[in-house]
């Protein structure tokens, strides 16, 4: 037999069952498709909203005259963490443009999860005369931005804020 000039037809019909096994299969593959993104969605980096974008500019422009402020005091800040059993603690040492302790200051060290404000941990530093320090209730590993803020009375005189990476310290 030769394949050459012999013609073959289909003799299979599109029927009813053809059509109804293909719709099927169409929406079990939306299906599948949206619950992968409705996972992913849930399950990965949320990002940020803000609620008035306005606000949020001025903010801005409001902290970029008070770090202007800052830079002329010409105050250094040197800050230590470390973990403790109970908790993270923290240590600050502020110096003038001479090299001088700074002291009389309410100082407050937060640690900020980049993407969760719920884990977020705040404490106030006491001083000792010289230097602040304090303890923030303990922290989970991974990147955190580690805020020092330093004011007297109502005027925030200084502000840093410090990337850090936590790393799990337990023993293997």
């Amino acid at each position: 037999m030769s394949w050459l000039g012999e013609r073959r037809e289909a003799t299979g019909r599109l029927a009813g069952r053809h059509v109804l096994g293909m719709l099927g299969a169409f929406f079990f593959v939306m299906f599948a498709a949206n619950v992968a993104l409705i996972y992913f969605a849930l399950h990965t980096l949320h990002g940020s909203e803000l609620e008035n974008p306005y606000d949020a500019s001025q903010a801005y422009n409001r902290r970029i005259l008070e770090a202007r402020a800052q830079d002329e005091r010409g105050w250094t800040a040197n800050v230590m963490t470390r973990a403790e059993g109970q908790g993270e603690r923290v240590m600050v040492e502020f110096r003038d443009r001479t090299g001088a302790p700074i002291s009389d200051l309410q100082v407050t060290a937060r640690f900020e999860h980049p993407f969760d404000a719920a884990k977020d941990r705040q404490t106030s530093l006491s001083s000792d005369g010289l230097d602040y320090e304090g303890v923030a209730s303990p922290i989970a590993t991974g990147r955190w931005t580690l805020v020092i803020e330093a004011n007297r009375g109502l005027e925030r005189l200084f502000r840093s804020e410090n990337k850090l990476a936590v790393a799990d310290t337990a023993p293997n």
